[in-house]
């Protein structure tokens, strides 16, 4: 039966006949810059790099162009071939196929429970994952489990430090972050000096500068996980904000709360 689908024609290009797209928004963080690099070397080009054969520009794979770009020395004079898959579209669709291909809406999410599952049996920087993926991942690992998260942290330390942590973060609403008077951040470079015993003793001794409106600095966000997708799209109604929200202000958030509770 023939593929009732289009499929783009892969060919293989000079280096010097891609241009790539000055518009291009995506941007990348050295650490995955670093583990890209890392699987390219290992791996190889995984994953179509799209090319548009009416403008010669990059339409996807921007990343890892630029790493081959490093590794054949292309800066040096070097045009190396590479393999491309070809569209031929106007200068308005490409833009469009740009955002398209780079945008998270379209990739999915994860599933936690199922990663959980194989989370054991992976590197998670190699796999490409962030400390986000990596909070989730371990709310959905099983008790049988027993594993070292890559936290920076041993792992029977952890209820320990996440109630230290606690403990600094505690009554925020009554602070004021200023980064020049950050008790967090001195707090936290002192945990990893601090034995777990001595990290119980310094946490009465934090909340009692809580209390005393002790001026604080750290992450100004946190991450909600539910049970499943189902449950995540009736909070979010019963709150009014859209279930395909990937990010909601907290102070938006707040205000919806309160909302719901006046009345």
């Amino acid at each position: 039966m023939q593929n009732k689908i289009k499929q783009s024609e892969t060919i293989t290009l000079k280096r010097s006949e891609i241009t790539p797209a000055d518009y291009n928004p995506r941007k990348i963080t050295d650490d995955a810059r670093k583990a890209l690099k890392k699987s390219i070397k290992d791996n190889g080009i995984i994953g179509g790099m799209v090319w548009n054969k009416q403008t010669g520009n990059l339409v996807s794979g921007h990343q890892k162009l630029n790493i081959a770009d490093e590794i054949n020395k292309y800066e040096s004079g070097n045009d190396y071939e590479i393999k491309v898959e070809v569209i031929d579209v106007d200068i308005k669709k490409e833009k469009e196929l740009n955002i398209f291909f780079n945008s998270k809406a379209v990739q999915g999410e994860m599933d936690y429970k199922k990663l959980a599952q194989i989370f054991p049996d992976i590197d998670a920087a190699l796999a490409g994952l962030d400390d986000v993926d990596i909070q989730l991942i371990e709310v959905e690992l099983p008790d049988s489990i027993n594993i070292e998260i890559p936290s920076f942290e041993p792992q029977e330390d952890k209820k320990i430090n996440a109630e230290y942590e606690k403990s600094i973060t505690q009554d925020l609403s009554n602070t004021i972050h200023h980064p020049e008077a950050s008790i967090l951040e001195t707090e936290r470079k002192e945990a990893t000096e601090l034995t777990p015993e001595e990290k119980k003793a310094k946490i009465k001794e934090i909340k009692e500068k809580v209390k005393e409106n002790t001026v604080l600095e750290g992450d100004p966000y946190f991450t909600i996980s539910f049970s499943d997708y189902d449950a995540k799209v009736m909070f979010l109604e019963y709150l009014g904000f859209n279930p395909e929200d990937k990010f909601i202000k907290g102070e938006e958030f707040q205000e919806k709360i309160e909302e719901t509770y006046a009345n």
